[in-house]
């Protein structure tokens, strides 16, 4: 694990017992690198909880977030971005830390966790609030999805384009020696709709071959209100 400190850059819940089911998925998101040792685990949980679609009856929408402040311990994470580490950052200070880590799960962008500690993770699942659906919709197309949205009064529309069944060689770092495997890993995040306005995108797809993506929507406190899964 490594910690990194910086300095500063409406759901409703139910009610307690309540069985209501969500009417959109739970976005949870893994913040983690190849150059970590102790982010496999994490990776493996996420892939799973991907491969299952839910955990105690809350459906979900995983998603994996290459950080890049490993690039410089031994090995450059092929999928890291210094967009990722700023959304983190951005997480943090909503959630009023002062450092970053991985693996970090970030559930429905108001809570965090240790990404490998199931049962942390699974309580933080539970206690999320419950999620609207969001009004949206992919037209997917050889090397390009558009995606078309309508936002709430008081929170963005985003999108985020994963790519699933990754394998790398890791040949230097923590992990040498290691053959990682990534689903839900991020490839790109575009912002399809401001607050209370309908809105559309038009993503290329630059030769990767994408495994699906989430419409989600994120208001101004970091918090994640509602979600909508865009299969292909």
């Amino acid at each position: 694990m490594k910690w990194l400190t910086f300095v500063g850059l409406m759901g409703c819940a139910t009610a307690a017992g309540d069985p209501r089911p969500d009417d959109g998925p739970v976005v949870i998101e893994l913040f983690t690198s190849q150059g970590c040792s102790s982010c496999p685990p994490a990776d493996q949980l996420l892939s799973k909880l991907a491969h299952d679609g839910a955990l105690g009856g809350r459906r979900l929408a995983p998603l994996s977030f290459h950080v890049d402040y490993w690039n410089d311990l031994g090995w450059a994470d092929p999928f890291s971005t210094a967009a990722w580490t700023v959304r983190q950052q951005q997480y943090a200070r909503a959630l009023g830390d002062d450092r970053v880590y991985t693996p970090e799960l970030v559930v429905a962008g108001g809570a965090g966790v240790i990404g490998s500690q199931t049962g942390r993770v699974g309580q933080a699942i539970a206690d999320a609030p419950h999620q609207l659906a969001v009004t949206a919709n992919a037209a997917w197309q050889p090397g390009k999805v558009t995606v078309s949205a309508t936002a709430p009064a008081d929170a963005d529309v985003w999108v985020a384009v994963w790519e699933d069944g990754t394998r790398t060689k890791v040949t230097r770092g923590e992990n040498a020696g290691e053959t990682l495997a990534g689903d839900r890993i991020v490839r790109r995040l575009e912002r399809v709709a401001s607050a209370g306005r309908a809105g559309q995108v038009a993503i290329a797809l630059d030769g990767w071959q994408p495994g699906g993506a989430v419409a989600f929507a994120q208001r101004a406190d970091r918090r994640i209100v509602g979600a909508t899964l865009l299969a292909k």
